[in-house]
Order: C-alpha cells, then sequence, then structure tokens
C-alpha cells in the first residue's frame, strides 16, 4: 500500500479558505501562538497580517505594546482601527503603525488619554481617504487639530468630538463649512457650543443624519428649529440635558426624527464589526 502524504493546515489555500474562513475566527492570542510555532506558520499569520483590513484592539486594559509592534510592522492595509479605551496607546507605539498603514479610512481613537496630535497630523497627511474619525473623549484635542484636519481631507462623513472641552464654535464652524458631506456628527458635553454652531449645521450640513449635541446647554430652542428645518434627512438628535430647549422646538421635530433614541455610536459600531472581508482580529494576549 502506497504511503499517503500528510495533509497540514498549511497545504489549503491561504487567500480562499485560510485568510477568508478559518484565520479571522481565532483571537489575536492565537494567531501570536500560532506564529510561534514554526517558521512556516510565522510567514503564514504575517501574510494574513498584510491583508488584514480591520483591527480591533478596544478595551484593552494592559498595556500590549510587544504585540501592537508587530502588528505596526506587519500591517499594512488597514481601513478600520479601533483603538477606544486603549489607555496604554502612545504616539512612540501608534506613529510607526500609522506611517505603514495609509488606507485608513475609519479610526477610533476615543478615550486614548496618552497620544497627542503628532498622531493625529499623520493621519490627516497620510490617510487620504478618511471617513470616519471618533475623537471622544479626547480632552488633547485643540482648534489646531481641526484646522489640520480640515487642510488636509476631503471626504470626511462622520466625527464624535464629544468632551473635547478645548474646542468651541469657531473650530467647529470651520470643521461644518469644510465637510458638506457629514452624516454624523457628535459634539455632547462641549459647553462652549451655542446657536452659532447650530445655524451652520442648518446651512452647510443638509447631508446630515444623526446629530447629537446632548448636554451643550447653551444651545436653545431657536438653534435646534433650524437644524430641523434645514436639515431633511435629519434621523436622530440627541439634545439630552440641553436645559434651553423645550417642547417649543422639540414637538415640531418628533414627527419624522427620532428624539433622545438609542445613541448612534452604539449601533454604528457594531455594523462595522461585520463588514470587509479578512474582518479582523481583537487585541486578547
Amino acid at each position: 500500500m502506497s504511503d499517503t502524504a500528510e495533509i497540514t493546515l498549511l497545504d489549503l489555500s491561504w487567500d480562499d479558505i485560510l485568510f477568508q474562513q478559518i484565520l479571522p475566527r481565532l483571537s489575536l492570542k492565537d494567531c501570536f501562538n500560532l506564529r510561534a510555532t514554526s517558521v512556516l506558520y510565522k510567514e503564514l499569520v504575517g501574510a494574513y497580517f498584510r491583508k488584514m483590513r480591520k483591527l480591533n484592539v478596544s478595551m484593552s486594559v494592559r498595556s500590549k505594546g510587544p504585540a501592537f509592534k508587530v502588528l505596526a510592522d506587519g500591517c499594512s492595509n488597514i481601513h478600520y482601527l479601533n483603538l477606544s479605551q486603549t489607555k496604554w496607546m502612545t504616539d512612540d507605539l501608534l506613529m510607526p503603525f500609522l506611517n505603514n498603514n495609509r488606507h485608513l479610512t475609519h479610526v477610533n481613537l476615543s478615550g486614548c488619554c496618552d497620544i497627542t496630535s503628532r498622531s493625529l497630523q499623520i493621519i490627516f497627511i497620510l490617510c487620504e481617504n478618511l471617513k470616519s474619525l471618533n475623537l471622544k473623549d479626547c480632552r488633547w484635542v485643540t482648534a489646531g487639530c481641526i484646522e489640520e484636519l480640515v487642510y488636509h481631507q476631503e471626504n470626511l462623513e462622520e466625527i464624535d468630538l464629544s468632551s473635547c472641552f478645548n474646542l468651541g464654535d469657531d473650530s467647529l464652524i470651520l470643521l461644518i463649512q469644510k465637510f458638506r458631506k457629514l452624516r454624523v456628527l457628535c459634539i455632547s458635553n462641549v459647553y462652549s457650543v451655542t446657536d452659532k454652531t447650530m445655524f451652520a449645521i442648518a446651512h452647510f450640513s443638509r447631508n446630515l443624519e444623526h446629530l447629537n449635541v446632548s448636554q451643550c446647554w447653551r444651545i436653545k430652542d431657536e438653534g435646534v428649529w433650524m437644524v430641523g428645518e434645514y436639515c431633511r434627512k435629519l434621523k436622530s438628535l440627541r439634545v439630552r440635558n440641553c436645559q434651553y430647549v423645550t417642547l417649543r422646538s422639540l414637538d415640531y421635530l418628533r414627527s419624522r426624527i427620532a428624539i433622545d433614541g438609542l445613541p448612534y455610536s452604539r449601533w454604528r459600531y457594531r455594523e462595522i464589526e461585520n463588514i470587509h472581508p479578512f474582518g479582523g482580529i481583537n487585541l486578547q494576549i
């Protein structure tokens, strides 16, 4: 009886089977363990990293610096990057990754308190097709960051600047004037925002679908009414704890707009989890 050649995982089609069906189901810890078993498996995982389009390392409490350095060297095709609440992330870790991944379209840096505008500048300059940017709770964001964004980018459709306390009407109006295709704008907890920003939204953001101005306590009925009147594509509006916004403006809008419903960010990022091949991996090591 002739010997039968042993079939291994490596004999399966890398592009059609391993990269599409098997490796996306592994945790990052599993990928790194597989990578460590042999030279060939290290080559396999490295090839997977190069093709991967989405990377989610959000909510990683402990420092994952060494693993992220491997990803910074190995990943070159990431489009969706979620670093939400990675308190250990720094410019020194992030900047090499950004330099190697210039196709980013969706970036979530919410709660990243130890990175600075240096990393943002790289994103703005190198990633020419940025569509979604989440900077919620990034209190280091300044008006200068917005000026850089406006100068270098053209296609932004979604931005979350919630709790970016250094921003005000002038910088937000500059942003709104530039990005006429905005569909999602979150500026909750930016306390200096007034109806000037709301009037700019009404004038320039005719494609807006979701607006969050909750806890912007200087906004009044007039601003809300203007947005509702001129942003005819608006689907949801969050105005919770806006003390000068009353039923006088909200009753007018409630028949066609969801007022203070489910936060948009909660279902938007769930939606992103399930798109694109090479869906991505979670940092769990």
